[in-house]
């Protein structure tokens, strides 16, 4: 999930690394916290996202590798219009220093200096994440389908 979860998860990294050597190269894996927030300024209007289940984990390896993995669901909601989708977005995710890859269903936030963007992007299917050195989106490549939430929430 986008530069919202990639910031968790860096977080994340960070504050386990100390750990991991301790753990002697066992992985850790631990829940992955995620609250309620809004958006305002991916769609033309602007949008809460409400964490309604979040069984999710992040293992991380001693490699640098992270797994995020578990039950993830959310209601995305036009807060002008109170439209609102339910979404499965349970991924789930592998992330290296070098590269992000989502499995399964994704909920991607694009801001406006991203490839793409500004967007707010369901995915089904493989997608590969290419990150420019601030962050941003320079490509987001999907072998799957595609949902403009944008669009399904304007209607």
């Amino acid at each position: 999930m986008a530069r919202s979860l990639t910031a968790l998860a860096a977080t994340v990294v960070v504050a386990l690394l100390a750990v991991t050597g301790a753990s002697g190269g066992k992985p850790i894996r631990e829940p992955l916290f995620i609250e309620s927030f809004e958006l305002p300024n991916i769609c033309p209007f602007p949008v809460f996202i409400d964490v309604t289940a979040n069984n999710e984990f992040v293992t991380l390896f001693d490699d640098g590798r992270l797994h995020v993995t578990g039950k993830l669901f959310v209601t995305v909601t036009n807060m002008d219009s109170g439209e609102s989708l339910e979404l499965n977005i349970s991924g789930p995710a592998v992330i290296t220093p070098d590269s992000e890859r989502i499995f399964g269903r994704g909920l991607f936030f694009l801001f406006p200096e991203d490839a793409g963007g500004p967007g707010l992007i369901l995915t089904t299917g493989r997608v590969d994440v290419v990150r420019a050195a601030d962050g941003s989106v320079d490509e987001l490549t999907v072998r799957g389908q595609t949902v403009d939430v944008c669009a399904e929430l304007a209607d």
